[in-house]
């Protein structure tokens, strides 16, 4: 399942199951926990529309750096390149549910091996 899924899912209200020792439920379930608000709407757009973004990104990036170079204004330009900006932030969110999920998932097997005493 992917994390468009699991966020729409949250979005309808459907309650989300114990992910227990799963790891990638873990990491959709610290998305989804990490993605909701309305301030990580744009983010959850981006990644609802993932390869579409990215392709988006790099045509605009592209071009913008192409007409500042070809307009004169510059010899050789990277602002084009901070146009990436919101799509590393919404990785980088994502690298994060992740290393939650990890941790998580870390967390509840110690707590089981806690429970029945093993070394």
């Amino acid at each position: 399942m992917l994390v468009t899924d699991a966020l729409r899912r949250a979005a309808r209200g459907e309650s989300s199951e114990d992910t227990g020792e799963d790891l990638q439920a873990a990491e959709l379930a610290a998305a989804v926990e990490l993605l909701q608000g309305a301030r990580n709407a744009p983010l959850r757009l981006l990644l609802a529309h993932r390869v579409e973004a990215y392709v988006l990104t790099f045509v605009a990036s592209f071009g913008l750096n192409k007409a500042l170079v070809w307009s004169g204004v510059l010899d050789f330009s990277l602002w084009g390149w901070l146009l990436w900006a919101p799509m590393l932030v919404a990785e980088a969110k994502l690298r994060q549910a992740k290393k939650l999920g990890q941790e998580r998932v870390i967390t509840r097997i110690q707590e089981r091996h806690d429970e029945m005493h093993l070394p």
